[in-house]
């Protein structure tokens, strides 16, 4: 069994392409779990000032269950409690927009799949660029990957996350392994009126064209590849000049 979530919502059309995909490729039973409406931008939050309440949805040849909480509601309370089993591969996606740079620390989709992998799963995030007009490219390849890595014991406790160009796949470059970085958005806030009439601040992103030669997931999926970039739920920095400096300050530190 194949557990998919997502952060634009049950019914979400990349969700739906992606359901799709996967239970045709890989022949693997999916349970979807979905938020009941968008709830982007939210990244690893989870919510604990109320309950959750679950609803079955059954739309033709879906059916799913929609959460009133945050994508990572979603993965906790499925493999919590919605999973008859362990499930084989949690999938976030397909996320209506990139999630590369430093839209990974705000992703939802991103948040929900990394949830899954501190909880020891194996786990893969799904988006694709903005501009394209349907999914099903994007699922379809997406599907295939998911396929290949059914039964990998080393993507246990990892996410792999895929980008897709928009447009038809007929149009993109090869696909690329890349490093996380921290390009992308170049954010500013917007003053705006309120309703009152008042100044109210509104965060605006501007997309920051970066070239291919600096090799990271932004500026390779801005050439129009297919990005994969392998993820790990640590926080654990490499300042090996920092903890030196640590211990020296403060005494034998183990």
């Amino acid at each position: 069994m194949i557990l998919l979530i997502n952060d634009d919502g049950i019914s979400a059309p990349g969700l739906r392409a992606l359901y799709r995909a996967i239970r045709r490729q890989c022949n693997r039973p999916v349970l979807a779990v979905a938020p009941a409406t968008e709830r982007s931008g939210l990244s690893h939050a989870i919510t604990l000032d109320r309950h959750l309440s679950i609803s079955s949805r059954l739309d033709g040849g879906f059916f799913g269950f929609a959460v009133d909480g945050t994508p990572t509601d979603c993965t906790k309370i499925a493999l919590n409690v919605l999973c008859h089993e362990p499930p084989e591969l949690v999938v976030s996606g397909i996320n209506d927009g990139p999630n590369v740079g430093r839209s990974l620390f705000y992703s939802g989709t991103v948040g929900a799949a990394m949830e899954a992998a501190v909880m020891g799963f194996p786990a893969v995030a799904v988006s694709r660029n903005k501009g394209g007009e349907g999914f099903d490219d994007a699922a379809e390849f997406a599907a295939g990957w998911i396929k290949r890595l059914l039964g990998k014991p080393d993507l246990h406790g990892h996410v792999l996350n895929i980008n897709l160009p928009a447009g038809p796949a007929s149009t993109w470059s090869e696909p690329r392994l890349a490093q996380h970085g921290h390009s992308g958005f170049k954010e500013t806030y917007q003053p705006v009126r309120d309703a009152k009439e008042r100044i109210a601040w509104r965060l605006h992103g501007e997309w920051v064209a970066t070239t291919p030669s600096d090799r990271c997931d932004a500026s390779l999926l801005n050439a129009g590849h297919p990005v994969l970039t392998m993820l790990a739920p640590s926080l654990n920095a490499r300042g090996e000049g920092l903890i030196a400096f640590l211990r020296q300050t403060h005494g034998p530190l183990r």
